[in-house]
């Protein structure tokens, strides 16, 4: 028995190390206007993933000029000098394309899932609005009301996500990352087409983006179509674009709390700045495991101990650690409760001590060996695979390093986690967040 044991195990560690070789078999080139192509070959139905990712954020805006990373990603969609404002989206639907765009505190990103036959035709049109994008009076000032509107729908109006966003404020006072992404409603007001235009030529350009094919074309011909629709795209001066990462001027423990009406149940969050994949890898990714083992799926150590004891309703983690900035590790509750709620608090971060506590190298393994089982299938879905080629590649990061992804996880230890885990509860700032329901009136 102890011999089919050793050879089972010695299938497994040869299985894992050739699967994991490379995990998306990617290929790159650089146009001579040092556009990043990445091309993930997948033949298996005639279909590509098309990423374009701006490594322009929120975080990139100036002071005072919050929500116009966002408001900008709506004017892509209102027409270019070549094609007019309504015929973009009407093209794109005729075609087949599932498209949208979307930005963050790090990236804007415009992604179409298409047809390979429809392929050349969404280049063009995604290399057009690179270069010849039009912002005229009436595009600017319509979309400038449905940003404001968003912000008023999403956050104003939604004092749940008002009171997230003043805790991440908090959080990251002093850095970029205190920007709200959808921008406040005053500043909102006060941007001007000019912002919107001097933005656009100063961020969007082929030597800030990443272009990523990932489905049914090889590299050939992708060098053939982003050489003729992207390759005449002059590049922009990279001393007006900001580092990529920044450092935390202060540290420190911090708590915010509100009543609120229309909750039954109280709610309790604790995020710690944690280190970014740019700052230390190792521990970087020793939190992505440690993050899956303690709070990402149903068997997780947080609804062991925590959900099915009854001790609060749901409970969950998450790691993101992928950034230009520090990463971020969260834990949130809702509690069972509204009479203990210091004390569930309390719980809340020593049950941060016990999970490490209770993973032990041999769970470590077969928690690794859990994450890693998705890895052999995740170039079979070209969204998938573009979407993590194409942030690790705006990241900076090289190809042997994205392709290291699935190792990198495999080479998490016992002590990273130990060392990680521990760092961030005595030396990383934290912020409580707890939102209680409103006493009824009487």
């Amino acid at each position: 028995m102890n011999k089919i044991k050793y050879l089972l195990t010695v299938i497994a560690v040869c299985f894992y190390s050739n699967a994991f070789s490379k995990v998306f078999d990617a290929e790159e080139f650089y146009l001579d206007n040092n556009l990043r192509v990445v091309v993930v070959e997948n033949h298996k139905a005639p279909i590509v993933k098309m990423m374009l990712w701006y490594q322009v954020g929120s975080m990139d805006e100036k002071a005072g000029k919050s929500g116009l990373a966002h408001l900008l990603e709506h004017l892509m969609f209102r027409g270019t000098s070549r094609v007019p404002a309504s015929s973009f989206n009407e093209m794109m639907l005729e075609n087949g394309a599932d498209f949208n765009a979307f930005t963050n505190q790090d990236f804007t990103v415009y992604h179409a899932l298409v047809d390979v036959s429809r392929l050349e035709l969404v280049m063009a049109l995604e290399a057009d609005r690179m270069k010849n994008l039009k912002i005229d009076d009436n595009a600017f000032s319509g979309e400038q009301k449905i940003v404001y509107q968003e912000r008023e729908e999403r956050i104003e109006n939604n004092p749940k996500s008002r009171f997230s966003e003043e805790a991440h404020q908090i959080l990251w006072q002093g850095t970029p990352y205190a920007h709200p992404v959808s921008g406040t409603l005053e500043e909102i007001n006060a941007l001007t087409k000019k912002d919107a235009i001097d933005f656009y030529l100063r961020f969007y350009a082929p030597n800030n983006a990443v272009l990523v094919l990932s489905g049914d074309i090889d590299l050939n011909e992708a060098k053939i179509l982003a050489q003729k629709y992207f390759g005449n795209i002059p590049s922009v001066n990279e001393n007006n674009r900001k580092s990529l990462t920044f450092e935390m001027e202060n540290t420190g423990s911090y708590g915010i709390s509100k009543k609120m009406a229309d909750i039954e149940s109280s709610r309790a969050s604790i995020s710690f700045v944690v280190p970014s994949v740019l700052e230390n890898k190792k521990a970087a990714y020793a939190m992505l495991v440690f993050s899956n083992y303690f709070g990402e799926s149903g068997n997780s150590y947080l609804n062991k101990v925590l959900v099915q004891k009854n001790k609060v309703i749901q409970a969950s983690s998450s790691a993101d650690v992928f950034s230009r900035g520090p990463g971020l590790f969260s834990v949130s509750a809702l509690l069972l409760n509204n009479q203990n709620i210091s004390s569930d608090i309390q719980m809340l971060k020593k049950t941060i001590k016990e999970g490490m506590d209770s993973l032990t190298p041999n769970m470590l393994e077969k928690e690794k060996k859990k994450i890693l089982s998705w890895f052999v299938y995740v170039k079979d879905n070209p969204s998938d695979a573009a979407f993590i080629v194409g942030e690790l590649a705006s990241l900076g990061l090289e190809l042997d390093e994205i392709e290291s992804y699935a190792q990198n996880i495999e080479a998490v230890t016992h002590k990273d986690i130990v060392d990680a885990v521990t760092h961030m509860l005595n030396s990383s700032k934290n912020i409580t967040a707890l939102l209680t329901p409103a006493e009824e009136e009487k």
